[in-house]
């Protein structure tokens, strides 16, 4: 019997060690201020991502991702916790993580035995609100900065009139080796290489944060060239610019420097997915690419803007689609049919429910439930029965992107924003006008009033202020 018992225990043991092999590892790219058409299988005929459009092509790209906000901050709350940041901003527009209150990504991983990693923009607080403290063990320049003040080294030196649009008090940390001229992303990217190799023997769980595409607008001379050559070729638009709430839109990609600024990113993407193919862990990594909130192309000033997010509206800042819709690449291979397409509507508070079951271990007590698990999707066995989405922006910026205080929700195909200040309802069907170009909010009074009082009724929930908190910052 007593050897019966040893035996058992031996089994047990020698499946616990091949579970743990063989869990997958994760690799999750976020890149700041990236706009839903600004890669190459989004439909970009200017900025070329080859290698974004390979991770596309040997997964899954969802067509309408959304993200919970469309700024930084309480936009990577989300995606990190799980949780909407309507439920916590309260007096405070930009929430931070609080180890009491919060569990994340990294936490779920760190304690299921995973080696965790965090490197670039984290912009979630720091002291215990730090990435190390909340369950990534290493970070590099991960901490209390929006942006850096330049692309180039030093980069907390800035190289242009207004820096990069954050806080002068927050400084990248732990890069001051960097020498003179070294590009933010590629340096990334390095630290992230270095991460992936050291660990690649047992799980580990690495997010890669770019500072890139934000502003300042910086990019490699000799690309940015290229892009402004390129640009000669192009059909020139009739009007490049559009009336848009507290200020106007642009309508075309038109920024070289911005344009080689995502090639420097993608460049990066692709050593990455090299590196896994020749360390052999390929096969058992999971792979997810993805931005914070739409691209910035609408302004309240007279401020430089990055991108055009068109045929969708507006964009950073806005709770029409240009602000909210994402580039979302999963590959999780195995899994899920190379070159998948998904139009379902999903949001950036799905990517923690997913990981923790991709990998199979346990949900933190503290993670947010707001999202839910998009197994069944990137398997093509299910689809969500879900198709209520709600949003809400206490703290609009009308004199930098020119947005306004307003919420949204949509459910199915419809779309209704409500701008209490501005006393005015819109409502647009999404399958037809993609573009939110026809208010139908007087033609369907019934759907007009049917949206608003679950969008009403949400916002009570959750404790949505119901008056604006101005945030003037170029952010």
């Amino acid at each position: 019997m007593k050897c019966f018992s040893i035996l058992l225990s031996v089994i047990f043991l020698l499946q616990s060690c091949f579970a743990a092999e063989t869990r997958p590892n994760v690799l999750f790219i976020l890149v700041d201020d990236f706009g839903s058409h600004d890669l190459g299988c989004y439909g970009s005929a200017l900025y070329e991502t080859p290698n974004m459009d390979r991770l596309a092509a040997s997964g899954a790209k969802f067509t309408q991702a959304y993200v919970a906000y469309p700024r930084c901050v309480p936009s990577r709350f989300g995606i990190f916790t799980g949780k909407h940041p309507a439920r916590v901003q309260g007096k405070k527009d930009s929430p931070h993580v609080e180890p009491d209150r919060d569990a994340t990504i990294g936490q779920a991983f760190k304690d299921a035995g995973y080696s965790t990693f965090y490197c670039g923009k984290w912009h979630l607080g720091e002291g215990p609100s730090n990435p190390d403290k909340v369950g990534f063990d290493t970070i590099v320049a991960a901490g209390a900065a929006g942006a850096t003040k330049s692309h180039f080294a030093p980069y907390n030196t800035s190289r242009s009139k207004g820096g990069g649009g954050g806080d002068e008090k927050d400084d990248i940390v732990g890069l001051d080796d960097a020498p003179e001229g070294e590009y933010l992303a590629d340096r990334l990217t390095q630290e992230t290489l270095k991460f992936i190799d050291t660990h690649k023997d047992k799980p580990f769980c690495a997010v890669l944060a770019h500072y890139a595409v934000h502003t300042p607008i910086e990019a490699k001379p000799h690309l940015t060239r290229r892009y402004s050559d390129k640009l000669v070729t192009m059909p020139k638009p009739a009007a490049e610019w559009e009336k848009e709430s507290a200020g106007e839109n642009l309508l075309v990609q038109n920024n070289a420097t911005y344009a080689a600024m995502i090639e420097s990113v993608d460049h990066g993407v692709g050593r990455l997915l090299n590196q896994l193919k020749k360390l052999g862990i390929e096969d058992n990594t999971i792979v997810i690419l993805a931005s914070d909130h739409g691209g910035l192309s609408s302004r309240g000033s007279k401020r430089e803007v990055a991108t055009s997010n068109r045929p969708l509206r507006a964009g950073k800042g806005h709770l029409y689609e240009g602000g909210l819709r994402i580039p979302l690449l999963i590959r999780w291979p195995g899994h899920t049919k190379p070159g998948t397409e998904i139009a379902t509507p999903v949001w950036s508070l799905d990517l923690f429910p997913t990981l923790v079951e991709m990998a199979g271990i346990a949900t933190p007590a503290n993670a947010g439930t707001d999202g839910i698990s998009l197994i069944g999707l990137l398997q093509g066995i299910s689809i969500p029965s879900r198709d209520t989405f709600f949003w809400h922006n206490p703290a609009p910026r009308p004199t930098s992107t020119g947005d306004w205080f307003s919420s949204a929700i949509r459910i199915g195909s419809l779309k209704l924003i409500d701008f209490p200040e501005q006393k005015q309802v819109e409502l647009y069907d999404l399958e037809t006008d993609v573009g939110e170009s026809k208010n139908l909010a007087t033609e369907r009074p019934a759907d007009r009033d049917r949206l608003l009082a679950k969008l009403n009724a949400w916002r009570q929930e959750v404790g949505a202020s119901t008056a604006p908190k101005l945030n003037r910052k170029k952010k």
